[in-house]
């Protein structure tokens, strides 16, 4: 049986070496000064638009007002667009911009990138392995 703290242990090492390595890569990318915050928001978003914005600070595990600060200022750059709910006009469903989409992709291809390199020592059946237990997760 698998020690849990063992395997905490060895995830938070492999998100804080993939957080390293994203804080090194993205500035190239970056040039509006998103932020990694900002770049994690914009994931999410990718995965699961048009979401509200409670679903959206739900999913993050972030205070309201940390996440509508960054909204703002990722709509205001011209990442993110919102609009009404079509059946609740109180909610407002947040969505990608193609500009939005066009950096998800170059912040995706940094993330690949990075985790390559942390995985480089693993053959291609472990590779597949890790996928297919991250897949089930």
């Amino acid at each position: 049986m698998t020690d849990p703290t063992e395997l905490a242990y060895f995830v938070d090492r492999f998100m804080r070496r993939i957080h390293s390595g994203l804080h090194q890569r993205a500035v190239a990318v970056d040039t509006e000064r998103v932020g990694q915050f900002g770049g994690l928001i914009l994931m999410a978003l990718a995965e699961m638009e048009p979401v509200s914005m409670q679903a959206l600070v739900t999913h993050m595990a972030r205070d309201k007002s940390q996440i509508t600060r960054v909204i703002n200022s990722l709509e205001s750059k011209g990442y993110v667009a919102s609009a009404g709910h079509p059946e609740d006009k109180r909610v407002r469903l947040l969505r990608l911009t193609q500009k939005g989409h066009d950096l998800v992709r170059e912040f995706t291809h940094i993330l690949g990138d990075v985790i390559g390199g942390l995985t480089e020592s693993l053959t291609a059946s472990e590779k597949q392995h890790l996928l297919a237990l991250l897949r089930k997760i």
